[in-house]
């Protein structure tokens, strides 16, 4: 049976709404070591600028120059890809202010498919722990964007090793990539305040980083560089050049999106923030658009310094480009430094958030050994959680080969993304129906289409030759099936675990409410005969 949640002390009596209920409601009341409000409006901030800030923001415009050929293109594009993260980031400020806990996507959409029972809670799940752990990471050797934890340490070790001039064979790679995951797990688990410091710290860098890349700009508009001779060229006929190929548009508009992905992530964790109805929109506001002032800024910068054509064939040495033109070939160390720093501050966002999320699951009896997972330190940090966040990028980088394979499984994430989002955007309109009289913000109606349209318009796309330019070996529409069959694997999970085997054993799963060592309230699932 579902209850509704206690009520939160922590908001004011303007503030407090009836909530929807969810599977982990009972749980939450009785919570007794339930983190609470200890980020604040800048952590909060810097929470979503980390995530959003990746290395890609260093090495995508190469790409994206290249598929559409001119400055004016180019930074429409990332425009529209600024317009597009405000939408998605106005239905998630809409349902986090229905429903101010943490979890994101999980709340939302058990809010929204309550029935069949734990259904849509465990195709999340596969999502999550299989899919779901992304980031914005550049693959060194293409260019091309990657999306997993596993990715972002290893671009993390090549840095160290580009930074110190050094060289080392894959596996080398693999055994410092995973230190790196051992150390932000390490950083996590014994002080969470400590952990969200450091992420402040390196969201503040990564934003001092654009500001180096801007200046750079500014700097080579003096017209004194001599590798420079004629600065800002590219912005006399801007639109000069331009592809007039969609699949080109459709390609770029992809890294695009990727790279400003991660706009929601303060919503996995509102449990934490104070006063979080208030700060999720200011947040979400200040952070989103900071990151799209920058990324519009650092673009301009780019096409300053070098045309469209020395833009594309730069791939992800395009900041090495612009500081070597600047400021001597002596300073393109530090674009390495710089990269490593950024990705591993996407790293450590990205694990303090799903961590809580895993947490959650766990919470819900929905993972083995639920327990451990469930269970948190005494800084309050989900400990056994980062254990289930970091399992499949290690196997990553222990077993699958350097290359298109990353690349793929970048597309594959990428794909399932876009269902989880066309899924939210669906729930939101069965949840408005549940909460028509509640007072509290609402998506302009208009903007939500808009996000679904272009959240169907990525699932169509790999389906329709003409929309995608095919640059690899493996067809486009394959990404697109293994992660449809990833998720209906879920599903079919759940029928087999929750339909089937009840019905040939003749039971049925009731849930039990138990309390472990550190007050944290579960639920176990036990087998109840029927006659």
């Amino acid at each position: 049976m579902q209850s509704f949640p206690a009520r939160d002390p922590t908001l004011s009596d303007d503030e407090h709404e009836v909530l929807l209920p969810s599977h982990s409601d009972d749980n939450d009341a009785a919570d007794q070591s339930l983190p609470r409000r200890h980020l604040g409006l800048v952590s909060t901030i810097f929470l979503i600028t980390n995530r959003m800030i990746g290395t890609a923001i260093f090495s995508t415009p190469s790409a994206i120059a290249g598929s559409v050929g001119s400055a004016g293109a180019t930074l429409a594009l990332w425009i529209a890809g600024l317009a597009l993260s405000y939408c998605g980031l106005s239905i998630w400020i809409e349902l986090g202010s229905l429903m101010p806990r943490s979890g994101g996507e999980k709340v939302y959409l058990e809010a929204a498919y309550p029935h069949p029972q734990m259904l849509i809670t465990t195709v999340f799940a596969v999502h999550v722990i299989f899919l779901g752990f992304t980031g914005n990471y550049p693959n060194r050797r293409n260019g091309s964007l990657l999306t997993c934890a596993g990715i972002g340490s290893v671009v993390v070790a090549e840095n160290i090793l580009l930074a110190l001039h050094g060289s080392a064979s894959d596996w080398v790679k693999r055994v410092i990539a995973i230190a790196v995951l051992a150390v932000i797990a390490t950083i996590h688990i014994r002080s969470r305040t400590m952990g969200v410091r450091i992420m402040n710290v390196l969201a503040s860098v990564k934003i001092l980083i654009l500001f180096l890349i801007i200046i750079s700009g500014l700097r080579a508009l003096r017209g004194d560089l001599p590798r420079i001779p004629d600065p800002a060229s590219s912005f006399r006929s801007p639109f000069a050049g331009s592809s007039t190929e969609i699949s080109h548009y459709t390609n770029a508009l992809f890294k695009i999106l990727a790279t400003y992905q991660g706009w929601s992530n303060a919503a996995y964790v509102l449990d934490e923030v104070q006063n979080p109805r208030r700060v999720l929109k200011i947040a979400g506001l200040l952070g989103v658009g900071t990151v799209g002032l920058l990324y519009t800024l650092a673009n301009i910068a780019y096409f300053i310094v070098a045309t469209p054509e020395e833009i594309s064939k730069t791939g992800v040495t395009v900041v090495a480009l612009l500081i070597g033109k600047v400021f001597g070939d002596t300073m393109l160390w530090l674009t390495a430094i710089l990269a490593a720093l950024s990705s591993f501050g996407n790293l450590m966002t990205a694990s303090f958030s799903m961590s809580r999320v895993v947490r959650e699951f766990a919470k819900e009896g929905l993972v083995p050994y639920a327990p451990f997972f469930a269970a948190t330190t005494s800084s309050g940090s989900p400990s056994g959680a980062f254990l289930l966040v970091f399992l499949s990028p290690i196997l990553m980088i222990l077993f699958i080969p350097f290359g298109e394979v990353y690349n793929f499984l970048l597309d594959v994430g990428q794909y399932a993304v876009a269902i989880i989002n066309i899924l939210v955007v669906i729930g939101l309109f069965i949840i408005r129906r549940k909460t028509a009289h509640q007072r509290t913000f609402r998506a302009w109606t208009p903007v939500v289409y808009l996000f679904l349209a272009t959240q169907v318009y990525l699932l169509v796309t790999p389906f329709v030759p003409a929309a995608v330019v095919e640059e690899k070996s493996l067809p486009s529409w394959l990404y697109a099936a293994m992660a449809i069959l990833v998720l209906s694997g879920a599903g079919s999970y759940w029928f087999l675990s929750w339909v089937v085997i009840p019905h040939h054993g003749r039971f049925v799963w009731r849930a039990r409410k138990s309390i472990l060592s550190d007050g944290s309230s579960m639920v176990s699932w036990d087998e109840v005969k029927v006659s």
